[in-house]
Order: structure tokens, then sequence, then C-alpha cells
């Protein structure tokens, strides 16, 4: 198994799963995570919209482990 993210396709077994998804959920777990300790912290009430927030975080994560990971 070749788990580089340096190619555009990562392989498992037969089946080739695009980098872009990887990232994507990378980044969606990535800001879950952050989400998660803000709430554990009650930081979120300060948030005017949580689940607006939420999306751009996912989006701002996934784009800078895109940028840290491309191939």
């Amino acid at each position: 198994m070749d788990f580089s993210l340096r190619v555009p396709e990562i392989v498992l077994g037969d089946f080739m799963l695009p980098w872009g998804m990887v990232i994507g959920a990378l980044g969606f777990f990535l800001a879950w995570l952050i989400v998660g300790v803000l709430e554990r912290f009650r930081l979120t009430r300060h948030i005017w919209n949580l689940p607006l927030f939420f999306i751009a975080l996912t989006v701002l994560c996934g784009s800078v482990l895109g940028l840290l990971f491309a191939p």
C-alpha cells in the first residue's frame, strides 16, 4: 500500500481513492476536532452562526492541508 500523499490517487487494493477526497475528509475531521475543543471550553457562544462557522473552518482546514500535502 502506498500511503504517500504525493500522488494524485491513493491505491487501496484495486480501488483508487482521489487525493482531494482524502484531504477533504481530513479537513472535515480537523474542523470537527477544533469545534469540539471550542465547545468544551464554551467558546462557541461567541460565534453567531455555528454551522456556517463549521463549514468555513472545514474549507479552511482542507485548503491548508491541501497546500501542505500537495502532490
